[in-house]
């Protein structure tokens, strides 16, 4: 879906709507898209979401990239206004105002296996709370970490923006009679980006194809890259929170369509990390088997199941594209660096950083 609006954008719209120079909706050619997110609200009636008579509907939400890293840059200078001397830029706080959950730090959940008692009513209920504890368990740690790698992708973003291809640091007024500081700023962004490109959750990927042959030797490397990250971190073997990913790209010399890198990476990460599109299906109960409670639980449980047989369940909800510059020292094919972070869920709204920048500068203008 989102590759066909990409390109629909960039053809000519009905005669009505043309200008009389003819000019395409949106841009001249997709490749010119150098940051991209993309998110999916099921939207089911009934939860949450009343049935509408517009039915499903693609909202697109587009600006230009000078605009987006002006928007950041000032933002960043905002949020550092008062605060101590070294902070770092563009790293939000835990006190501060930024659009993930909160993660509460308490103590884990009790997985002692408890001890058998005999009666079989209470051993049946200490083992689904042994299920129970032991799948929040599992479903905190991967949101602690997969909220962090979010944090550190928008830190880099927002501390370092004119590293996003085909924007720099202008030098106008009074810094262009400071190259020396131009220079220096341009380091410590360059630096914030190797950090990330060399986070040990940040997966390197094989260089990106320039041909058909090409693709399929790029096709068989992202699924041995994806099983080997698999098998380093064993807390995402079996994941129960939806994923988001992040794709950073350096491109090649002639560029790169971010709408077709897309079509490679995510059928990888579907098949071999086997995302689910709604996992809080999966939570354990905890009420006895004969409960109504209980069983209107697994009766909402099923119905959920079955309406998702019409939708691919593994899958990711979320995914995001950020196309980085090109320097001397990267090779002729480009780079790609995946991580993945959270993704849309029941909690969780997802939004791209540049969108959320545009919407808080507003309010902080208008006072709003």
């Amino acid at each position: 879906m989102a590759k066909w609006a990409l390109d629909v954008l960039e053809q000519p719209g009905p005669t009505a709507a043309l200008s009389a120079d003819s000019r395409p909706l949106l841009y001249r050619n997709d490749r010119q898209v150098k940051l991209l997110h993309v998110s999916l609200d099921q939207a089911w009636p009934g939860e949450g979401h009343p049935p509408g008579p517009e039915g499903a509907k693609t909202i697109i939400y587009a600006q230009p990239l000078r605009d987006a890293v002006e928007d950041l840059r000032v933002s960043r200078e905002l949020s550092s206004v008062g605060q101590p001397y070294g902070r770092d830029w563009g790293v939000l706080g835990e006190d501060e105002e930024d659009d993930y959950p909160r993660i509460h730090l308490g103590a884990e959940w009790d997985t002692e296996i408890p001890r058998p008692t005999g009666d079989p009513a209470r051993d049946r209920f200490s083992a689904s709370l042994l299920a129970w504890n032991t799948y929040q368990n599992l479903e905190l740690t991967q949101r602690r970490l997969l909220n962090a790698m979010d944090r550190l992708v928008d830190g880099a973003i927002s501390s370092a923006p004119h590293q996003i291809s085909e924007s720099g640091i202008r030098a106008g007024g009074g810094v262009r009679r400071w190259p020396e500081l131009i220079d220096m700023v341009e380091q410590h962004e360059t630096q914030r980006w190797q950090d990330l490109l060399s986070f040990p959750l940040t997966l390197p990927l094989p260089g990106l194809p320039k041909s058909s042959a090409d693709r399929r030797t790029f096709r068989d490397a992202l699924y041995e890259s994806m099983e080997a990250l698999r098998g380093r971190w064993p807390v995402l073997q079996n994941l129960v929170v939806p994923i988001k990913v992040t794709m950073l790209v350096v491109p090649p010399p002639q560029g790169k369509d971010l709408d077709n890198l897309a079509l490679d990476v995510l059928p990888a990460v579907h098949e071999v990390l086997r995302p689910h599109v709604e996992p809080w299906h999966f939570t354990p109960g905890l009420l006895d088997e004969g409960d109504s409670a209980d069983t209107q639980m697994k009766r909402e449980r099923d119905q959920a199941f079955k309406r998702l047989k019409s939708l691919n369940t593994q899958s990711v909800t979320a995914y995001q594209v950020i196309e980085l510059k090109r320097r001397p020292e990267h090779p002729p094919q480009g780079l790609l660096r995946l991580t993945l972070g959270l993704g849309d869920g029941y909690d969780h709204r997802t939004q791209s950083l540049w969108q959320r920048t545009d919407t808080r500068l507003w309010r902080k203008l208008h006072r709003l």
